[in-house]
């Protein structure tokens, strides 16, 4: 065997070490992401459940009014469509807040889900947000202007007639 022949052997060795190498660190970055998303989600869930706790909706409520808190859109619509209280449209704009940034978690991911479960979670956003409700009324008047546009896009598709 000649020197040349070993350095190219050499050299295939070290374009696969290298190939290997790039699949092990797009591997890690992938479920590096995958966790920052998931302990995002997780915190977003313990934010929510503390926004929900009557004392801080309260205190919430007390504080916003003297330092010049308007009422969302979503709030407003609760109060005066559905006869909410402040209270208790606080209360559902967190619950469809947290709905919201769940759906938001799993669209970011979605492509990885079994396809039985694409169907379901596809069917719950059909549900949700494509009839009229709590759920479409956060979705047109808090999600839909601030939320990222892949979200959107991957929503309005899911509730574009077929």
């Amino acid at each position: 065997m000649t020197w040349e022949a070993i350095g190219a052997i050499g050299q295939m060795l070290s374009a696969g070490a290298l190939f290997f190498v790039l699949a092990q660190v797009r591997q890690a970055r992938r479920d590096s992401r995958r966790a920052l998303s998931q302990g995002r989600a997780e915190a977003l869930r313990e934010l929510a459940a503390l926004q929900l706790d009557a004392e801080t909706i309260r205190t919430t409520a007390k504080a916003s009014a003297p330092l010049g808190g308007k009422v969302s859109p979503f709030i407003g619509a609760l109060m005066d469509q559905a006869g909410l209280t402040f209270d208790e449209a606080i209360r559902m704009m967190w619950i469809a807040s947290a709905v919201w940034d769940y759906q938001v978690q799993t669209i970011a991911n979605v492509d990885e889900l079994p396809p039985i479960e694409r169907v379901q979670f596809d069917g719950g956003i059909r549900r949700m947000y494509g009839n009229p409700g709590v759920y479409r009324l956060y979705y047109e008047t808090q999600a839909k202007p601030f939320a990222h546009p892949d979200a959107i896009r991957y929503v309005e598709n899911v509730l574009a007639p077929a």
